[in-house]
C-alpha cells in the first residue's frame, strides 16, 4: 500500500518538479512537499490532510519547514493562535482539528527529547546530597542522603526508617535503591552494604556501585517552571466542583510549576494531603479552571504557609492547548513572566524542591531517628 502512494507520490513529483518556480508554497509543488515531509514525520494521510486544510490560508511560508525545524513548528502554531481564544473554538473546525494534530505534534517531540536525555549509567555519577530511598524485602523503607562518591564506593548515611527486626543484618541484605534525579528522572538499582565506619562520630556506611540502573519516568505531560497567580477554592467533594468560573475569592496562591496533569503551588495556610481543590487562573488573556487533588504536602508553620503537588482531574482537548500554549512556550508568555519582578526565588525554589521530591515518593516520609537510636540499629551489623 505504501509503495504504491510512494510510487504515486514520486510520479506527481517528477511533473511538479518540471513546472514553473513560481508556483507558491500552498500550491501543487507546495502541497505535495508538505505531502511528503509529513509522511516521513510518521503522520498519516489523513491526519497530512487535517494539517493542510488548516494552515493553507495561513501566511507561513513553505508549511513544510514545521517537519523539520521547532522553531518553525511554534512560529506556525503561534500565527494560527494569535486571534483567537481557545476555549470558545469549536472542536469540528479544520483550523481547531489542525492546531490539535499540531499540538500532539510538538508535544511528541518534546517527550521523545526527554526519554532520550542522556540519565544516570552508573552510581559513580551520582551526586553529593543525593536523597536515596532504601527498600529492603520484609523488613521496610528507610531514607538516607549520598555524602561521599568514590570510584570504589558510595558513601551513605545510616538509613533511617522502620525499627529492625531482632537479628537484622545491613551487610548480608539486598538493597532495592531508588532515588529521584532533580530535572531527570527516577532511577532503581540493587546493590550492597560493603562495610560501615566512622567518620568522627557519625556512623556511615559504604555501598557498593552498580552500573545497571533502570530509569522509572514514564511520562505523558511535559511539566516547565511557572509563574501564575492563581486562586484557590477548597472542597470536600471533587464532584461538588463544575468549570464555572467562581466569583469570590476564597485564597490566593502562586502556581510555580504546571503541566496538563497537575500543578505544584504555594499557598498561604495549612492544606493536608488528599485535599479536593479547585484552581482558577489566567493564561494568554482566558480563565482557566481546573479540578483536582492534593498529593504532596509541605507545611511550615513559621511561615504558616503550604507547598504542594496538585494532580489535576481529566481536562477538556481546549484546555489542554491553552496549557500547552504556555508550557512550550508558543509565544514567549511565559518565559517573559519569568523574567518580571515581584516573585520570591526563595519561593519558587522550595515549592521545585516540592515537586521534583513528590516525583519519587513511593511511601510516607520517615521521621528523624537520634544517633543513639542509629547507633542500636547496627549493633548487629
Amino acid at each position: 500500500m505504501w509503495i504504491i502512494i510512494l510510487l504515486i507520490l514520486t510520479a506527481i513529483l517528477f511533473v511538479v518538479i518540471r513546472m514553473p518556480k513560481q508556483t507558491s508554497a500552498t500550491g501543487i509543488r507546495g502541497r505535495l512537499d508538505f505531502y511528503l515531509k509529513g509522511m516521513d514525520a510518521g503522520f498519516s494521510l489523513s491526519e497530512i490532510k487535517v494539517l493542510w486544510v488548516g494552515i493553507k490560508n495561513s501566511n507561513f511560508e513553505k508549511p513544510s519547514r514545521i517537519f523539520g525545524s521547532i522553531e518553525a513548528l511554534n512560529a506556525l502554531i503561534g500565527e494560527l493562535i494569535v486571534n483567537k481564544k481557545f476555549l470558545g473554538r469549536d472542536g469540528l473546525e479544520s483550523e481547531t482539528q489542525a492546531l490539535k494534530n499540531l499540538f500532539a505534534y510538538r508535544k511528541d517531540i518534546e517527550l521523545n527529547r526527554m526519554k532520550h536525555y542522556m540519565g544516570l549509567k552508573s552510581t559513580r555519577s551520582i551526586s553529593i546530597d543525593q536523597s536515596l530511598t532504601i527498600r529492603v524485602s520484609g523488613v521496610g523503607v528507610y531514607s538516607t542522603t549520598v555524602v561521599e562518591n568514590k570510584d570504589n564506593y558510595l558513601t551513605i548515611t545510616i538509613p533511617v526508617g522502620n525499627p529492625l527486626p531482632m537479628g537484622f543484618s545491613w551487610r548480608r541484605s539486598k538493597l532495592n535503591v531508588y532515588l529521584w534525579r532533580k530535572d531527570d528522572a527516577g532511577y532503581f538499582f540493587q546493590t550492597r552494604i560493603l562495610e560501615k565506619f566512622y567518620d568522627k562520630s557519625n556512623l556511615l556506611f559504604h555501598l557498593k556501585h552498580s552500573d545497571n540502573l533502570i530509569r522509572s519516568q514514564k511520562r505523558d505531560f511535559i511539566r516547565t517552571p511557572a509563574k501564575i497567580y492563581a486562586r484557590l477554592y477548597l472542597s470536600t467533594n471533587l464532584e461538588a466542583f463544575d468549570n464555572l468560573m467562581e466569583s469570590s475569592l476564597e485564597r490566593d496562591c502562586l502556581i510555580t510549576d504546571i503541566s496538563e496533569g497537575g500543578a505544584a503551588l504555594v499557598s498561604r495556610g495549612l492544606i493536608r494531603k488528599r485535599q479536593s481543590l479547585k484552581l482558577q487562573f489566567i493564561v494568554r488573556n482566558e480563565t482557566a479552571a481546573v479540578a483536582g487533588t492534593v498529593k504532596s504536602s509541605h507545611y511550615n508553620k513559621t511561615r504558616n504557609e503550604s507547598t504542594l503537588r496538585v494532580e489535576f482531574l481529566p481536562i477538556s482537548e481546549n484546555l489542554s492547548m491553552l496549557l500547552l500554549s504556555y508550557i512550550l512556550d508558543i509565544n514567549k508568555e511565559r518565559s517573559n513572566a519569568m523574567k518580571q519582578d515581584g516573585i520570591s526565588t526563595e519561593l519558587s525554589q522550595r515549592s521545585k524542591e516540592t515537586a521534583d521530591s513528590s516525583e519519587s515518593e513511593a511511601e510516607d516520609p520517615t521521621n528523624e531517628e537520634t544517633a543513639e537510636q542509629d547507633n542500636e540499629r547496627v549493633e548487629e551489623f
